[in-house]
């Protein structure tokens, strides 16, 4: 092994490269299966949005971005008591509106939310303090800001108790959002304002209805009923009909995340058979250098051979020289592969995941068909005639 150098490294580098390729797509494929979770658990899984449609038709003629005013809070309140009981809710109301922190003015969305509008969406502080029920009951003029809206309007400065004007009405800043990144509804929650959402109705926007209403289901399965039952409910009590035709929409996130993990188990899939077929082609590129080895040291066996050594001594050489090599590569890989995955999970800014089942699945997998790949050279250096060897040139 030592003396052919070449020859040892390239068995070693192939088995590296496909144990280190199968371990690192596999890891970036979890690292997005991660996000993608991630994602779903800040969206809530039992969430029923009931939301104003943002066109109807008016005069037989389409109004494209009208907006529409029946989501009202007696709407809100019937959802309640008839439907869901005291389950967690928010209603909101939003509008691209102008916001001036000192010298700097921007227009950025506002929301107007309910406390447990956060805590549906599992979001977490990063800096302050969450607005509560008395500051909803007085339309107390204070907000919190998202991530990426607090980094545009002060940089790098805390502006937790600073003051942020709001179409000119002054805002204390109470608390700064936790960074959450792009959601699967593409919506920059981390580029928004939120303040009370009676402060967004009367201070604000001047309005009597709501853009949409958050509900959270406590089970799973009850989720179609809800959604069934509250379309019924609003139906009759918008009138709606064949010739007035609904004005909201009554959604969950089901269908959105059962897409999005059919999606990542599908990548999931492909990225494995990638990954096997890495470590098959790393194989075969032992074999290839395996069989030019026992080509080059055919006068080598005939020697051996003559001496003494038997037909099993020359197989279990080869055998052990290449399960060696082998079994170096596959170590050289696992590093590489983590390292690969770390970089990789940097770059593309995903979590680092490094899957150990599938590693470990991966080790085993090589290590197999590489001892597999080797033992062919081997029986065939085993069965050289000896006299034919010796007159090998």
């Amino acid at each position: 092994m030592l003396r052919y150098r070449l020859r040892s490294g390239l068995i070693i580098g192939c088995a590296a490269l496909g144990v280190a390729g199968a371990i690192t797509v596999v890891n970036y494929a979890s690292g997005g299966r991660e996000e993608i979770l991630g994602q779903i658990k800040r969206l809530g899984t039992n969430i029923i949005v009931v939301s104003a449609r943002q066109s109807r038709a008016v005069a037989d003629r389409e109004r494209t971005g009208a907006v529409v005013t029946t989501l009202v809070p007696g709407d809100y309140r019937a959802i309640r008591d008839e439907i869901l009981g005291p389950v967690p809710a928010s209603a909101s109301v939003s509008s691209a509106l102008r916001l001036k922190a000192g010298f700097l003015s921007t227009v950025a969305p506002v929301m107007g939310v309910e406390p447990e509008y956060f805590k549906m969406k599992a979001w977490e502080l990063s800096n302050g303090r969450w607005f509560g029920p008395e500051e909803l009951r007085r339309s107390t003029r204070v907000a919190l800001l998202g991530h990426k809206a607090a980094k545009e309007l002060y940089s790098e400065r805390n502006p937790v108790g600073e003051r942020l004007f709001i179409n000119r009405v002054p805002f204390e800043i109470i608390g700064i959002l936790a960074e959450r990144g792009p959601g699967l509804d593409a919506s920059d929650e981390d580029g928004q304002v939120y303040v009370p959402l009676t402060a967004a109705m009367r201070r604000l926007l001047n309005v009597e209805y709501y853009n949409s209403i958050l509900f959270e289901i406590p089970e799973l399965a009850a989720m179609q009923q809800a959604e069934k039952a509250i379309s019924q409910l609003l139906r009759r009590r918008h009138r709606s009909s064949a010739a007035n035709p609904d004005d909201f929409l009554v959604q969950s996130q089901r269908e959105l995340i059962d897409t999005q993990i059919a999606a990542a188990d599908r990548l999931q899939f492909l990225v494995s058979w990638i990954g096997l077929s890495a470590i098959i082609v790393s194989g075969l590129g032992i074999l290839a250098i395996a069989w030019i080895g026992v080509r080059d040291r055919t006068r080598e066996i005939g020697t051996r051979r003559a001496l003494g050594a038997t037909a099993y001594d020359v197989f279990f050489q080869f055998s052990l020289e290449a399960c060696v090599l082998a079994i170096t590569g596959i170590a050289v890989g696992i590093a590489a592969g983590w390292f690969a995955t770390l970089t990789i999970a940097a770059r593309a800014e995903l979590k680092f995941v490094f899957d150990t089942d599938n590693a470990i699945l991966a080790v085993m997998v090589a290590f197999v068909l590489n001892l597999l790949f080797a033992c062919w050279p081997a029986i065939r250096a085993a069965k050289l005639d000896p006299i034919n060897a010796l007159r090998h040139e």
